[in-house]
């Protein structure tokens, strides 16, 4: 075709004549289609603009009735479409991800149930590698194995009661590592479970926003052993000096249960770790965690 000639020849014809497609009949011509899909789920997302419209400078004015050209731009703009995970489409995804708490939380209930569960219980948190292999760190030590044998680990931070060990919370990460930055977190999550009156930590979780996260946010009195981290001038923050002025001994020395919490877990189920992907042990352990609260409930049923 040729823009800019003022002739009624000047349009694609819908149809063949006897010289070609000049000689057919003009009509508008439909060759050109939708290039978007049809939408079964919309869903607002920020995608790229697609097709754009080319308005007078494409077709004539004596057919403007004609489907109009198509060109591309780009950019990118917010459109309605099919997207490839709609969540719609996911629902029985989401469902798997939350089938550890709901099984912990079943488990609880049943701990109430049978009573052996305090009605002012007492939460201890703190953390503990696993070995991700049978080979011991006693035998690579001695053997004087190169670095990367012992470089990293899995590493579990639990919540667990203190008079009966059960584990309310377990934050699976990769050691070494700081611990004060998973009480949140850890916490969080055995809040959901259990209401404690009182959480017991040793120094490494010292931290002013602990204190703080604890108390204000869940309600639950703190006992952490300050950690002066070398400095010889007063701890900064309300609740650090607390800790300083009026620490109780006689109840922080009952955080060591969840040592004997850690010394059950590992003596009956084995420290090492028998999957070998990242996704796989963090599984692993979550799934030991509910292994070590079925014995405990089902020795005291």
């Amino acid at each position: 075709m040729v823009y800019g000639n003022k002739k009624k020849n000047d349009k694609i014809s819908g149809s063949t004549g006897q010289d070609g497609f000049a000689d057919g009949k003009r009509l508008p011509a439909g060759i050109l289609t939708s290039l978007l899909t049809k939408t079964f789920y919309p869903a607002s997302v920020v995608c790229y603009s697609g097709p754009a419209t080319v308005f007078k400078d494409g077709l004539s004015w004596y057919y403007t009735n004609a489907q109009r050209l198509l060109g591309f731009t780009q950019g990118s703009g917010i459109e309605e479409y099919t997207t490839l995970f709609d969540p719609l489409l996911c629902r029985a995804t989401l469902v798997k991800k939350r089938a550890f708490e709901k099984l912990l939380a079943s488990i609880f209930e049943r701990s109430r149930a049978i009573g052996i569960l305090n009605e002012t219980p007492e939460g201890a948190i703190d953390s503990t590698g696993l070995e991700t292999h049978h080979i011991s760190c006693h035998f690579v030590n001695c053997t004087k194995r190169p670095s990367y044998f012992r470089r990293i680990w899995p590493k579990i931070t639990v919540v667990c009661d203190t008079q009966t060990h059960l584990i309310a919370s377990c934050i699976v990460t990769r050691g070494p590592g700081y611990d004060f930055c998973l009480f949140e977190e850890a916490v969080g999550e055995a809040a959901k479970q259990v209401r404690f009156k009182r959480m017991l930590a040793d120094g490494g979780y010292d931290c002013e926003s602990n204190h703080r996260i604890a108390r204000e946010i869940f309600g639950i009195e703190t006992v952490i052993k300050l950690n002066l981290r070398g400095f010889n001038s007063p701890p900064h923050g309300n609740y650090r000096r607390q800790m300083k002025e009026n620490f109780d001994r006689k109840v922080y020395n009952n955080r060591w249960q969840i040592e004997s919490v850690f010394s059950r877990h590992k003596r009956l189920l084995g420290s090492a770790l028998r999957n070998r992907t990242e996704v796989s042990r963090e599984r692993e352990c979550l799934l030991r965690i509910l292994t070590h609260n079925l014995m405990i409930i089902r020795c005291a049923a």
